[in-house]
């Protein structure tokens, strides 16, 4: 039995070492491996370089074996692509060099912007194909006559890193994305379920925060970026993809509906409605219960399955559930107090309808065979939503980095000018789209340091000692190892990227020992050089972290509310969603959730959500409208609010307000409550009602550009006036 009992415990701490301390190592070894692999094949077959397959592998290498191959096959074709073009530019404008370092500069702008355009593997192409017509096509201007060979040898070279990385990372432990993906499931829904369950007159009383709602922003993305992935790994993988879409649907739909309410609860909090508030949290506290099992989180999907029909049950009984929590209200409430009590039941049921369809599609994910229900919604796709001025602007930073780069390359006569124009390029093109572009890039000059300073040490100590591939492998394995274990944490993975790309670059062998000391020097004056400059133009055009670049999202966002409004066809709810989460996470500023400068940002992308959905739901209703008048009444409401959106303005928001007022002083009339269907009824006066709520609140991000300078009218002073 002692025995049996150590055992166990051995077994977990082996476990729990290998989750953590033990996944580090096993991608440091395969790293290792893989860049043996691909030198020792590059001199077997005397490859020119074999530093390009170690270039290769550093590059494409990752933790998970799919995102291995899914990265080599988009390196594949943007190698392909930067190739050709290489070839065609030569071609064209070999004896004129200020033409070709031209339409380089046209070509680098090209693919930088669309590394700003596409995300995760796709965008990285663009990348390759932006720095390996440098790799390529600078040094066969030097030599035009030798353009198809070198670039045939760069292409061998490439293919041997991409062979060496995918083939160690499928054969060496491998790790599928698969069990990454059910895990960061599993994690969301509890992260999700936590959120719900915090909700209280605590949590009320407290300062808002938006940690946890800019976390799952990211989630979305984060979780896309996964099973993107999965699709090289096997059908199983594959058969995920249409019901993750549909979780990421839903998830979206539910943390929307969820901050509404919590919203609508703190207004009323500070509003001084408690009897409203406490019989809300009463009506809520069901949907806590429901999302707990055994008095603990639900930890996978069979647990989902009874919560699915926990909360089926919940559905079934709550027009009862409503009825009970409403007559318990006592009768001295005013009608604003019974219309928020509407409201906030409305919110709450909404909460629950779309927390019972996330379950239900997360209590499924562990049978891939099975079909989505006919009846289900079309599973949407995460579309592509970026700025376009913002693509050109960082398509112009690139060339002209170039330009700046060829420039001092010209007129020096520089003999490192082609290694500075390379890096330099990389520089610019693999950071652009990250989220703060001019930090990564001072992390990234920490790690050229570093690598400068080990490479001296292998080129000039321990190369000329090494006999043999043995002691070649010994002499470039602790710098290639340190740089690994760097990359795994993500705080400095940069550094560690920093450190691989200056050490193999200039690694002193190919298929003969060539370290130079004056060649080296230049060689790293180049280098730091070309970081400086390309970090000197993030700086200037930064497109994530600047004045001008958080207004411009704001803005993007705001539309998106005058297109829910104005659209002769409504918008879709999956495309507002997605298009206003986008616009934020490709700035970064999910990612700096603590930054004050991008609070005003993240209050616009919070806003959007909110009352862009309840635009759409009002507008759904308005096709049950038969009454002319309440329909133009409504519509006029819609336009008020997408000219408030368009130019937030102190007396826009006050005609927005009045104007909802109206609306909802016309759809209480006798008439038109008899004329419109109940459910219909309801929904259009509580959506008017919240949005009505929502611009009058004195915290929200509309009070910064529209301040209520007074108090706008009552109901009864419209009726009067």
């Amino acid at each position: 039995m002692r025995n049996r009992r150590w055992r166990y415990t051995l077994l977990g701490v082996w476990r729990d070492w290998l989750r953590d301390d033990g996944q580090t190592l096993i991608y440091v070894v395969k790293v290792l491996l893989a860049c043996l692999l691909a030198m020792w094949i590059s001199l077997r077959f005397e490859l020119e370089q074999p530093r390009t397959a170690l270039l290769t592998v550093m590059i494409v290498m990752q933790a998970r074996t799919s995102m291995v191959l899914a990265k080599s096959y988009y390196r594949f074709w943007g190698t392909i692509v930067g190739i050709l073009a290489s070839l065609v530019l030569v071609g064209l404008f070999a004896q004129e060099r200020i033409l070709f370092l031209g339409y380089l500069a046209v070509w680098i702008g090209l693919c930088t912007a669309g590394s700003m355009v596409f995300r995760h593997h796709q965008s990285y192409a663009f990348v390759l194909a932006g720095y390996t017509i440098c790799i390529v096509g600078l040094p066969a201007t030097l030599n035009p006559g030798q353009t198809f060979d070198i670039a045939m040898t760069r292409f061998s070279e490439i293919m041997v890193g991409l062979a060496s990385a995918s083939l160690v990372s499928a054969i060496v432990f491998p790790q599928g994305v698969g069990d990454l993906l059910r895990n960061a499931v599993r994690k969301r829904y509890r992260d999700f379920s936590g959120l719900l369950r915090s909700l209280n007159r605590e949590k009320l009383a407290g300062p808002a925060t938006q940690a946890a709602t800019l976390r799952m922003v990211g989630d979305v993305f984060e979780l896309e970026s996964f099973h993107a992935s999965s699709g090289m790994e096997s059908d199983y993988s594959r058969a995920y993809r249409q019901r993750l879409n549909l979780l990421n649907a839903e998830f979206m739909a539910a943390t929307t509906s969820f901050h509404a309410l919590e919203q609508l609860l703190r207004r009323l909090y500070m509003g001084g409605h408690p009897h409203v508030v406490d019989a809300l949290l009463v009506l809520f506290s069901p949907i806590q219960s429901a999302v707990v099992l055994h008095q603990r989180e639900i930890r996978n999907e069979q647990e989902a399955r009874h919560a699915a029909l926990t909360i089926k049950a919940l559905r079934d009984r709550w027009p009862l559930h409503v009825n009970e929590v409403q007559s318990s209200l006592p009768e001295s409430l005013t009608a604003t107090e019974q219309l928020d009590f509407a409201t906030g039941a409305e919110l709450v049921q909404r909460v629950l309808e779309e927390l019972h369809a996330y379950t239900n599609t997360y209590a499924g994910l562990n049978e891939p065979g099975a079909r989505l229900p006919s009846t289900s919604i079309q599973t949407p796709r995460l579309g592509m939503h970026f700025d376009p001025l913002a693509a050109l602007l960082a398509g112009i930073r690139g060339a002209l980095v170039l330009t700046v780069m060829a420039g001092i390359w010209i007129l020096f006569d520089w003999r490192s000018g082609i290694e500075a124009i390379t890096i330099g390029m990389i520089t610019s093109t693999l950071f652009a789209s990250t989220p703060s572009p001019s930090k990564t890039v001072r992390h990234f000059i920490i790690g050229a340091l570093i690598g400068t300073a080990l490479l001296y040490i292998c080129n000039f100590q321990l190369l000329p000692q090494a006999q043999g591939f043995l002691m070649l492998a010994l002499a470039v394995t602790p710098a290639i190892a340190l740089a690994a274990w760097l990359t795994t944490y993500p705080s400095v993975a940069v550094v560690g990227t920093g450190i691989f790309l200056i050490f193999l670059s200039h690694i002193g062998f190919n298929q003969v020992f060539s370290a130079n000391p004056v060649t080296f020097l230049n060689d790293a004056m180049a280098d730091l050089m070309a970081i400086m400059i390309a970090g000197l133009f993030y700086n200037l055009i930064d497109l994530t972290n600047s004045h001008w670049s958080r207004t411009r999202v704001a803005r993007a966002m705001r539309e998106l509310v005058q297109d829910a409004c104005l659209q002769a066809l409504p918008l879709q709810r999956a495309h507002l969603e997605t298009q206003a989460r986008e616009l934020l996470l490709r700035m970064g500023a999910a990612r700096r959730a603590a930054d004050a400068k991008d609070k005003e940002v993240v209050d616009w992308l919070l806003s959007t959500l909110e009352i862009g959905h309840a635009v759409l739901v009002l507008r759904a209703q308005l096709a049950t409208v038969d009454d002319t008048a309440l329909r133009g009444r409504i519509e006029q409401s819609l336009s008020h609010i997408a000219r408030l959106f368009g130019k937030p303005s102190s007396r826009l928001r006050h005609a927005a307000i009045q104007s909802i007022t109206r609306s909802i002083d016309q759809l209480q009339a006798s008439e038109a409550q008899a004329q419109l269907p109940q459910s219909s009824y309801r929904e259009l006066l509580t959506m008017l009602h919240f949005i009505r709520g929502a611009l009058l609140d004195s915290d929200s991000v509309l009070s910064l550009s529209a301040p209520l300078s007074q108090p706008p009218l009552t109901t009864q002073e419209l009726s009067h006036a």
